[in-house]
């Protein structure tokens, strides 16, 4: 019998082998920070090597079942595969594909599993999720371990370990354009912390800009983030540089360097791919008006569920901290002020990020889980400095233990219940051909371009189709909601239609656009559109209501 449906068969054994492996790497942590023998040996490059291996069963042990389910758990998801399919063959940015409010770097991502010469899928897309969420949580423990110690880095992981392996919200677990943006965002500042120790070591200042630098352009609703860690990162540069002046300007200079990297890469390739105009209006402008004019009241961070109670625990060790910080400030090093400042201005970017789009989307609250979580250190980190116990069995070790048992409470409703997920396993393995599908690949071969109008990017990926538009999905051609520019896009839909002629044309509009069912949105809405489709395809076949039509051989 297949091991997973096996597993996923019987709820108490998923929830046995999560829960036992998440308590140990509790326990693990706790016992490294009340005992001294214990952290020593941890501390070691092997045993800390076997720490974030047993982490990282710890995620996949919870998270695994999300990645048997077939069809994506967001329409981001598949929009973002379909695009990188595409990119292996057409990779200009913003004439290949063109993602929206994402930026290239959160499609090139993507295409990591073709290296290894497998095909981009569902499954694929969120082991790369479970992957940028580990390497974020990584940069997390590095930068508590340069600016504090190891045995307070083990323990400022479990909170994040925590959320992603017991949401279960499909904002928070699927493949989203904020992964990478987060994981590069935390990159940066681990970066950083190495250049501190190495006295402002200009080489690792300039990786800090390349870091950052590169946010913008894996989701635009970074910008915020990446621009207040910057701010943090020069504000240390100028105020720590040890060889005056002529030291801070190389170092800034440096930082600056590394900051422009990715925009002069990115879009130098756009200028010459001819898609510079392009970048500007659909990436710029239509993302600026994108944005609503109102604000989501701050309980949207503190209140969701799934995530408000987690991120109140967080923001109330960094208050603790701020608290010790006032009571010993002379007792604290100067690196530990700095750390749990710029972890402040690192969360309100975080914020502001969230706050940008004046939406209520849930996966945008990803942004505040890693910095909340590097807020939380610093403050506990300053808590340790300010008690200055470090025996075993010190007053170290009871506010450990606090944290971790207010972290469980915490983070313990998010996985209560059954797990919505494991019914999707054998399906997964065993389940029919989705009928649209079948239709498609009867007359579209992998390989071969497919239009779809609509939003249903799925299709591509079920298929392996390229895009035959440069766009996944139509929204910005059938709404003019928040859209000024509807006449550019359609405009650009129907030239993609005669450069690239598809083989196949997919209008799922009426499915995927037409929430009342009154038919609205089919392709005969769009004239220019119309006119295109009955004079160059036949109808080839229908299912579930969408229509299929295949390119006349002329």
């Amino acid at each position: 019998m297949n091991p997973f449906v096996w597993m996923a068969d019987d709820p108490l054994r998923y929830a046995v082998l999560r829960d036992a492996l998440l308590a140990t790497l509790a326990a693990v942590a706790v016992w490294g920070s009340v005992s001294r023998w214990a952290d020593e040996r941890l501390s070691r490059r092997a045993w800390t090597a076997a720490f974030f291996a047993l982490a990282a069963a710890a995620l996949f042990a919870a998270r695994w079942p999300t990645l048997f389910v077939r069809d994506p758990l967001n329409q981001d998801e598949a929009q973002a595969l379909a695009q990188a399919i595409t990119a292996l063959h057409d990779p200009v940015p913003w004439l290949g594909f063109d993602g929206n409010t994402c930026g290239p770097l959160n499609t090139y991502v993507l295409m990591l599993p073709a290296l290894l010469g497998l095909h981009l899928t569902f499954l694929g897309a969120r082991v790369v999720a479970l992957a940028l969420e580990l390497g974020a949580i990584g940069s997390l423990y590095a930068c508590a371990a340069l600016c504090f110690d190891a045995a307070l880095a083990r323990v400022a992981i479990l909170p994040p370990i925590a959320f992603f392996a017991l949401a279960r919200e499909d904002h928070f677990v699927h493949y989203s354009g904020e992964h990478l943006s987060i994981f590069l965002g935390m990159l940066a500042l681990a970066v950083l912390c190495v250049a501190i120790r190495q006295h402002g070591a200009t080489r690792f200042l300039f990786l800090t800009g390349v870091a950052a630098g590169m946010m913008p352009f894996a989701k635009l609703q970074s910008l915020p983030l990446a621009g207040l860690t910057v701010a943090a990162a020069a504000a240390g540069i100028v105020a720590a540089s040890p060889d005056g002046i002529r030291g801070r300007v190389l170092r800034l200079g440096g930082l600056g360097a590394g900051l422009m990297v990715a925009p002069v890469l990115i879009l130098s390739w756009a200028a010459v791919g001819g898609s510079l105009h392009d970048f500007w209006v659909s990436y710029i402008l239509t993302s600026r008006a994108y944005i609503l004019y109102r604000y989501e009241p701050l309980s949207f961070l503190t209140a969701t569920p799934g995530f408000g109670r987690l991120f109140d625990t967080l923001l109330a060790v960094a208050a603790l901290g701020a608290v010790v910080l006032a009571v010993s400030y002379r007792r604290i090093s100067s690196l530990g002020r700095a750390a749990f400042a710029g972890s402040l201005v690192v969360l309100a970017g975080a914020v502001w990020a969230i706050e940008a789009p004046r939406r209520g989307s849930l996966n945008y609250l990803l942004f505040a889980v890693l910095p909340a979580a590097t807020a939380a250190a610093a403050g506990l980190g300053l808590a340790f400095a300010g008690l200055r116990a470090r025996r075993p069995g010190s007053a170290r070790g009871a506010v450990t233990i606090a944290f971790v048992l207010a972290t469980v409470a915490a983070a313990y409703p998010l996985g209560s219940g059954s797990y919505p997920y494991l019914g999707s396993v054998g399906d997964y393995f065993y389940g029919a051909t989705d009928p649209v599908s079948a239709l498609i690949a009867a007359h579209v071969h992998p390989g071969e371009r497919l239009a779809i109008w609509g939003w249903r990017p799925k299709y591509f990926v079920t298929t392996q189709t390229l895009l035959g538009t440069r766009d996944a999905i139509s929204q910005y051609q059938y709404s003019e909601n928040y859209n000024p520019y509807v006449a550019y896009f359609r405009d650009r839909y129907v030239g993609d239609l005669e450069r690239l002629r598809p083989r196949g044309f997919l209008d799922a509009g009426s499915d995927s656009f037409d929430f009342d069912g009154k038919g609205r949105f089919g392709y005969e809405t769009f004239p220019e559109l119309a006119r295109i489709i009955d004079r160059d395809y036949r109808l080839a076949g229908r299912a579930n209501g969408i229509r299929l039509f295949v390119r006349r051989v002329l």
